[in-house]
């Protein structure tokens, strides 16, 4: 849902299946946005976020999550992300998190 939600704002969307093909992809440049779940079928978003820190990788990135942790929030605090968001809430917010995480665009084109 949040995929087609970016689309439909413009965004060109990457969905990847593991950590591993999300470095790969970041390695090529382009890359504005990241959205990361904390229980991904491979590995833990937030151990994934470190990883990427810890190569250098600066991109933003929104960790989403259905567990309301205060304990999960302050690790993806630490580890780098840009905003923690409980997937409830995440399509209301996707416009504010664009508009504060993307690079700023000129002219009239989509986001």
């Amino acid at each position: 849902m949040v995929a087609e939600e970016l689309a439909d704002s413009g965004c060109e969307v990457h969905s990847l299946t593991n950590g591993l093909a999300l470095e790969e992809m970041l390695g090529e440049g382009g890359t504005d946005l990241v959205f990361l779940d904390v229980q991904m079928p491979d590995c833990d978003g937030i151990e994934c976020l470190r990883d990427l820190r810890a190569h250098g990788f600066t991109v933003p990135v929104v960790i989403f999550t259905s567990l309301n942790d205060p304990e999960r929030r302050r690790q993806a605090q630490e580890a780098g992300a840009d905003a923690y968001v409980l997937k409830h809430e995440l399509l209301d917010r996707l416009p504010e998190l664009l508009q504060s995480l993307l690079p700023k665009r000129t002219g009239n084109g989509p986001l």
